[in-house]
């Protein structure tokens, strides 16, 4: 098992089941994905039906249930059945998925069980997002295993960041000639949503206007259609954001992708790494402030708040920690200041450190103290550096906490899991091999291969030519 509950108390026997179940439950425990999952979690030895029920609970056999007393779910396990019962219906799916973590097979082999207890359990960390790149070398199967690996772990959100893989109507470079298509795209996100993930639309509005790693020097524009120059700076890294047409553009895509993406309360804007951009010049602070600023006016009118990525705005203080691999690239104080008191409160701020070394991470608390809502993105980098980060999530006041996957995901999966699991519970053990050695196992339920060897774990060979 790979969840931990807050409060959970254990007694002797089990509960026994096998074959067709019948249970009452919620419709939102009545759909393609839900179903598939109880049947991949139980080995493929179970199907279940459902009776629908107004109220937020799962009922199957004859278990009282258990009062949430405030908590996030209740689940009470007797010989006789199983109750699970939930504050709203994004918290019946995360104490499903508990309820799910808990299946074994018998000693005997000859039906499933879960063990008699008592559940009471609320996450730490509210919004518990997790980030994905579709790139030009992702397969369209990678995306499906991720948002079911991620509703399995229970994160609330999914950004998708499409990497010129998503082709646009307002501009056909944009995406690269094998990109994928709404029709493709759109299956992708109703199981996503059936799972109780919102995904989250990525698009940068201001550095990264390649939609390409810099260090590769790909342009998916440019490359394409050179006369398009006019929309970026001199070097095509950035969009050229003073200009009505570009700004109408993003406009265009913003309305494609929330389409794609169904509703939800959340854009990312991106906006990092905006390189040979001059924050000297307070004329150029103030276009990039009014930008965001209408951008973040623009979505509030049909419900959505802007993300955006926090180092533009940062100063390295003197007094940070010596030797923590801050990323701040506001040229000043004085910058730092004045972009912090024009932009909108109503913009969300993603902190990216990757190589903090302990809690609190103090980029985190500079946002926090301006007045922003601000939620903290650890990556693959190492345990301590992803601890920090969880600590500073839960006790810095923080929104919450956005996993970073980008190129390492062949490597990075366990990460996915100790973020996870390390903002919904806590109890991390201090043993790598375990998120190692446990998120196979869960993501062999959650996405099973039947056999193809590219499919399986999470990378699609387990040698490389280094040389």
């Amino acid at each position: 098992m790979i969840f931990h509950p807050k409060q959970i108390t254990l007694s002797d026997g089990s509960f026994r089941f096998g074959g067709e179940v019948r249970a009452t439950a919620h419709a939102c425990l009545n759909t393609p994905a839900i179903l598939t999952f109880w049947k991949n979690f139980t080995y493929g030895q179970s199907t279940l039906s459902v009776t629908e029920a107004d109220e937020y609970t799962f009922a199957l056999g004859h278990a009282h249930a258990l009062p949430t007393d405030g908590n996030a779910y209740s689940i009470r396990v007797t010989a006789d059945g199983i109750c699970l019962c939930a504050s709203d219906q994004q918290n019946l799916i995360h104490g499903f998925m508990t309820l799910l973590d808990r299946i074994r097979m018998s000693e005997d082999g000859e039906a499933l069980e879960v063990d008699c207890c008592e559940i009471l359990d609320t996450p730490s960390v509210g919004s518990r997002m997790v980030h994905f790149c579709i790139f030009p070398e992702t397969e369209l199967w990678e995306l499906g295993r991720f948002i079911r690996l991620s509703a399995a772990l229970r994160y609330t959100h999914v950004v998708l960041e499409f990497w010129g893989m998503f082709r646009y109507d307002c501009m056909k470079e944009l995406a690269w000639s094998h990109a994928f298509t709404k029709g493709e795209l759109a299956p992708f996100m109703t199981e996503a949503r059936e799972l109780g993930l919102e995904i989250i639309p990525m698009f940068n509005h201001w550095g990264h206007a390649p939609a390409s790693r810099v260090m590769h020097g790909k342009h998916v524009v440019l490359d394409q259609d050179p006369s398009k120059q006019s929309y970026f700076n001199e070097s095509g890294w950035c969009w050229d954001i003073r200009k009505p047409r570009v700004r109408a553009l993003m406009r265009q895509i913003r309305r494609e992708l929330c389409d794609l993406c169904g509703e939800g309360k959340y854009f990312h804007v991106g906006c990092d790494e905006a390189y040979g951009y001059d924050l000297t010049d307070v004329k150029n602070m103030d276009a990039i402030c009014d930008y965001l600023n209408e951008i973040s006016d623009e979505m509030a009118a049909c419900g959505r708040r802007i993300i955006m990525w926090g180092d533009m705005c940062l100063y390295r203080h003197a007094h940070y920690q010596r030797g923590w691999n801050y990323t701040c690239l506001s040229p000043s104080p004085e910058s730092e200041a004045y972009m912090l008191a024009r932009l909108s409160r109503e913009i969300i701020i993603a902190d990216w450190q990757y190589n903090p070394g302990e809690a609190p991470v103090e980029t985190s608390e500079t946002f926090t103290r301006a007045g922003f809502d601000c939620v903290i993105c650890p990556w693959d980098r190492g345990w301590e550096h992803t601890v920090a980060c969880l600590n500073t999530a839960k006790n810095g006041g923080l929104m919450g906490l956005l996993h970073t996957t980008w190129h390492t995901l062949s490597s990075g999966m366990p990460y996915v899991t100790l973020a996870a699991v390390g903002s919904y519970d806590g109890n991390l053990f201090e043993d790598y091999a375990y998120y190692l050695t446990h998120t196979a196992a869960l993501l062999r339920k959650a996405s099973p291969v039947f056999g193809d060897y590219r499919m399986a774990g999470w990378s699609t060979k387990q040698i490389e030519v280094l040389w």
